[in-house]
């Protein structure tokens, strides 16, 4: 009776410990662009290929899974000039985005915002409905915003 006891006890006690969430973002140390492309709020996104620091700000880059905000959603918690590559399984997973206005950020195809990587650049106060009209729907493992 009492391992049964003890036994309901754990049960008990495991179920009411919450899960520990895994980071969406992970900040990545990587050598940044000379320089970024000017921040003008409702600008059109553009694709580059190629891309000072300053001061550092925190937004939120809301993230869904599906277009249209639709699906998973998460608001990715930013300081601008680092690198972040996606986790918490948001890798290759968004098919839409928000930036808020006074930033602008950097969505890469790969890992650690490489200088040489296929990016979209979103300047601030766009949100994109469908990544696919980039040909970037689950496509994104990286990204880097500015100020």
């Amino acid at each position: 009776m009492m391992k049964l006891l003890l036994s309901a006890a754990l049960v008990a006690l495991a179920s009411a410990t919450p899960a520990k969430r895994a980071q969406a973002n992970i900040p990545v140390d990587v050598p940044l662009p000379a320089s970024f492309p000017a921040v003008v709020d409702g600008a059109t996104p553009f694709v580059s290929g190629a891309a000072s620091k300053v001061k550092r700000a925190t937004l939120i880059v809301d993230v869904w899974m599906d277009s249209d905000r639709a699906g998973r959603h998460e608001g990715l918690y930013t300081d601008t000039n680092r690198c972040y590559n996606l986790g918490n399984g948001w890798n290759d997973e968004i098919s839409s985005l928000s930036v808020p206005s006074g930033y602008g950020c950097i969505f890469y195809r790969n890992n650690d915002c490489g200088s040489n990587d296929n990016r979209l650049t979103v300047p601030g106060g766009n949100y994109i409905a469908n990544l696919q009209s980039y040909d970037f729907n689950d496509k994104i493992s990286s990204y880097l915003c500015y100020n």
